[in-house]
């Protein structure tokens, strides 16, 4: 199965924002683990019978979606550079 975006992606993915990366660029690696991280709590969480480190773990998830999304929006130093 092919998945295809029609426009290419030169080695580039976006950010929220419309802002352009490099896929090697560290910003993606961090993100990419921040998510990864967060899936593996998310498994562990909904496997975890004790309410107070469900709760405590579920906590951590949401600073975690925030660390991602703040990694994933451009910075305003980049709003100038546009």
């Amino acid at each position: 199965m092919s998945i295809a975006t029609k426009h290419g992606d030169g080695g580039q993915t976006g950010l929220a924002g419309g802002i352009r990366i490099s896929k090697a660029d560290l910003r993606v690696e961090a993100y990419g683990t921040v998510d990864e991280l967060n899936s593996h709590l998310g498994f562990a969480c909904s496997i975890c019978q004790n309410k107070e480190i469900a709760a405590w773990t579920e906590e951590i998830q949401r600073t975690l979606f925030r660390v991602g999304s703040a990694l994933a929006t451009r910075r305003r130093a980049e709003n100038h550079r546009l």
